[in-house]
């Protein structure tokens, strides 16, 4: 059975604000980087998901 899971951390980086999402799938870690710029709004991260 496959085992995956996700993380996104969500921090200010001046001047912006920046997204790390992190996935593991059988033990190999997937890592991706967004910028949003401005404060980004509840959907904006929530639609990463």
């Amino acid at each position: 059975m496959d085992k995956v899971s996700g993380k996104l951390t969500v921090f200010f980086e001046e001047p912006f604000w920046v997204g790390v999402f992190e996935r593991v799938v059988d033990g190999k870690l997937s890592v991706c980087k967004i910028t949003f710029g401005a404060e980004p709004k509840d959907y904006e991260v929530l639609i990463l998901f």
